[in-house]
């Protein structure tokens, strides 16, 4: 055998291949947590292992750090809590956010914390320690940017009818998908339905202005302050005729838009969004890229110095599955770094995320999915040799 069995790698794209973000029903959350445990079980079923390697490149900042964000819209103040005692630090230009971390994970220093669904989002710290943003204003966040000043800009389900039964699917009754702003102090400065009746939506990034949506249109503009809108780049003009029926995963840096589909995840597009033109086309080819997991766009000085990280799962040696991070120069295709995730053995499945943590270093995190008790969350960083 010289390849994954196809039913396998099918297997593994589509338990990998939801697009984070769209609460197509009130238990999306617990569902993408058995996703993972699904994926666990495509894995052992190919005996995983993964070994550790690799070093990286970087890159700068588009823009300073935004100044606060202006005066509350709507809500009430609401008090963020964080699982440890946390003294001031400078932020990295990408807070490391656990996106798939459900279940209960451990502390520097033996205590826990429960991350994930209705109680908190984890981010792990440049200095090791983990936090954990408490969910206000929604009862599900499932994306979450933490700004330079300590805002926070998240997405999420509501629901409105909490253990009432009802049929589900996206026309589902009494669900919002709020929007949820938050200044420094954990208090609530925007809180705004973005659901329209059938249509899915998901946040993509935000700044202190503006929120980056994906609606069944494209590309959108939100204006956090009015809430009006503005479509930026059409689906058609990217070439996905249906949002989120061809999406797997996006990242948007700047003026750069990249976007990996579910039919061509291993070979991300990456978009000047101005003028909607795509301009690379970033090819895994040669490292039997089997599913991709995360994907960040680099805090670059100019366009021309910035670099994709990919995290995504491959076929190792042995026909066993690994999970890989590379560094690809956008202008040039240049894949730069490859780095290999060292994984201990777990139960539950592992999920990985990455971030830039300034122009010269990426950082990552992978940590088991829904725990069998309690779990760790393992950082690595890359840097350049």
């Amino acid at each position: 055998m010289t390849t994954i069995p196809q039913d396998v790698s099918e297997a593994v794209r589509a338990v990998a291949g939801a697009a984070r973000g769209y609460p197509g029903d009130l238990a999306d959350v617990h569902r993408r947590a058995r996703r993972r445990r699904n994926r666990q079980v495509v894995l052992s079923a190919a005996a995983v292992v993964a070994v550790a390697a690799g070093a990286v490149v970087g890159a700068g900042q588009w823009r300073q750090p935004p100044p606060p964000l202006p005066a509350a819209a709507t809500g009430a103040p609401s008090t963020g809590v964080s699982p440890t005692t946390t003294p001031a630090l400078v932020r990295p230009a990408q807070p490391l956010i656990l996106d798939d971390a459900v279940g209960t994970y451990r502390l520097p220093g033996g205590g826990t914390v429960e991350l994930g669904g209705d109680k908190r989002i984890g981010e792990l710290l440049p200095d090791g320690r983990l936090a954990g943003h408490t969910v206000v204003g929604s009862r599900h966040w499932e994306r979450l940017v933490v700004l330079p000043d300590g805002s926070q800009v998240a997405f999420g389900a509501h629901d409105l009818r909490p253990g009432e039964k009802r049929p589900d699917g996206p026309d589902v009754t009494g669900l919002e998908y709020r929007l949820v702003v938050t200044g420094p102090d954990g208090a609530i400065r925007v809180q705004r339905d973005l659901r329209r009746p059938g249509e899915p939506v998901t946040l993509v990034t935000a700044d202190d202005t503006t929120a980056y949506l994906w609606r069944a249109a494209g590309l959108v503009r939100h204006d956090l302050a009015t809430g009006e809108e503005q479509i930026v780049v059409s689906g058609n003009r990217l070439g996905l005729g249906q949002v989120f029926g061809d999406l797997r995963l996006a990242d948007m840096r700047g003026p750069l838009l990249a976007v990996a589909t579910l039919k061509g995840e291993c070979t991300p597009l990456v978009y000047d969004v101005p003028s909607g033109r795509p301009i690379a086309k970033l090819s895994l080819a040669g490292t039997r890229c089997i599913a991709v997991s995360d994907l960040r766009l680099s805090p670059s000085s100019t366009p021309e110095k910035a670099v994709l990280a990919v995290a995504y799962d491959r076929e190792g040696a042995d026909h066993l599955l690994e999970s890989r991070v590379a560094l690809i120069e956008v202008l040039t295709g240049r894949r730069i770094a490859e780095y290999e995730v060292e994984q201990a053995a777990t139960k539950s499945s592992p999920g990985i995320s990455i971030a830039w943590q300034d122009e010269r270093t990426l950082r990552g995190a992978w940590y088991p999915v829904a725990p069998d008790g309690v779990g760790e969350v393992n950082g690595f960083t890359v840097n350049p040799k």
